[in-house]
């Protein structure tokens, strides 16, 4: 049975979850990815996978309105990949007795997808993973929740999202948070890079700020001592952002603007110094799109914790070509897989497919970078002279 077009399967697990009799079990192929195999002996034709797969059937959800934000929490936005939002809102879930979802590492740094009922739980779940999150056994235990009368918040990709709304519907006890994606990588090279690179890896950041929001870094801990590096240089955020390490289905999206499923969706307001200068510092401001009345009622935590501004949908996101386009495809990601595959050294993958940017460039986004926060340190000064 073809649940889907493979091309543009996801790997969201919701057919894995669906099925009646146990007969899928998601599964990595070739390059990484995980994908659904049936069992022809359990299956029974129901065709359940079918309709709760959210390839073949989506329920998209327009903005309500439209905010930039950032946490008043000092440390939280230093800790988040921008604003705090999650976090934010993750904690106020929790304090009502509720239970949070969303991807972390285990101990061999591996990106699955975990629960949170208490604060010390929920900093795992912070930040933004460059790499595809197993859901594993997330979407079962949602649904036992949900049976419970518990209220669950889950953070996933858009396609995750989009594969827990197919199966629980807009169930007033769940709450769904998706992010403006680029694409999800390969665990393989994620493996790869760790292994290759480094020794006795403890924990990992793939948006450390020490050198701000805008240039952010990748940061690893080991038992080599802490390495930092820029997103301009960092090898493994380069290959993400060449394009040639992520799925399949990134490259035609099924869950990009108007499509995306969430209450609400989250991302790096990227052009917030041009809808108001004094609200980039350089430490994270996030865009926050609320898309149901369930969503919207967490507008008034935020208000309550964040700094917040009321924008537009189309201001907001003007700066962001991933809210509304599929990440293009890099036409040697066949070679590099291949090579991937292959089990060559990182370090010749780093030389071949590595473009890192002139220290020119580096140079030119730092001064402008500075220029920003500059301008809007003085608009807030005039602000408070008026």
């Amino acid at each position: 049975m073809q649940i889907c077009e493979r091309e543009l399967c996801c790997g969201c697990s919701a057919c894995e979850t669906a099925c009646p009799s146990s007969a899928i079990t998601m599964v990595a192929d070739a390059e990484g990815f995980l994908r659904p195999v049936v069992d022809s002996t359990k299956c029974i034709d129901c065709g359940l996978c079918q309709k709760k797969c959210p390839v073949n059937y989506t329920d998209p959800s327009s903005a309500v309105a439209v905010y930039a934000a950032y946490s008043k929490d000092k440390d939280i936005r230093k800790r988040s990949s921008s604003g705090g939002i999650f976090f934010t809102i993750a904690k106020e879930v929790i304090k009502n007795g509720g239970v949070v979802f969303g991807a972390g590492f285990d101990k061999d740094m591996k990106v699955c997808h975990y629960s949170a009922e208490n604060n010390e739980d929920l900093y795992k779940l912070m930040g933004s993973k460059y790499v595809q999150s197993d859901v594993g056994d997330a979407f079962k235990k949602i649904a036992d929740l949900l049976k419970k009368g518990r209220e669950v918040l889950f953070s996933g990709s858009p396609c995750q999202c989009a594969g827990a709304r197919n199966l629980f519907g807009h169930h007033e006890k769940l709450i769904l948070i998706d992010f403006v994606c680029h694409g999800v990588p390969t665990p393989k090279i994620w493996e790869k890079y760790l292994k290759d690179n480094f020794k006795g890896v403890t924990g990992a950041s793939f948006r450390d700020k020490s050198l701000g929001w805008e240039e952010f870094s990748m940061k690893v801990e080991s038992s080599e001592g802490q390495y930092v590096c820029s997103r301009y240089k960092d090898p493994y955020i380069r290959l993400f952002l060449a394009n040639v390490t992520l799925r399949p289905s990134c490259y035609n999206c099924s869950w990009k603007n108007p499509n995306f499923c969430a209450d609400i969706t989250v991302g790096d307001f990227w052009g917030v110094s041009k809808v108001d200068p004094a609200l980039n510092d350089n430490k994270g401001t996030s865009v926050v799109v609320v898309r149901t009345e369930k969503g919207k009622k967490f507008t008034e935590i935020l208000k309550e914790n964040c700094f917040v501004y009321e924008t537009e949908e189309k201001k907001a996101m003007g700066s962001n070509g991933m809210y509304s386009h599929s990440t293009p495809v890099n036409h040697r990601r066949k070679v590099f897989f291949e090579k991937l595959l292959a089990d060559v050294p990182f370090e010749e993958l780093k030389a071949e497919f590595v473009r890192t940017e002139p220290t020119s460039v580096i140079i030119k986004m730092r001064i402008k970078q500075k220029l920003k926060v500059l301008l809007g340190k003085l608009a807030k000064i005039k602000r408070k002279m008026r």
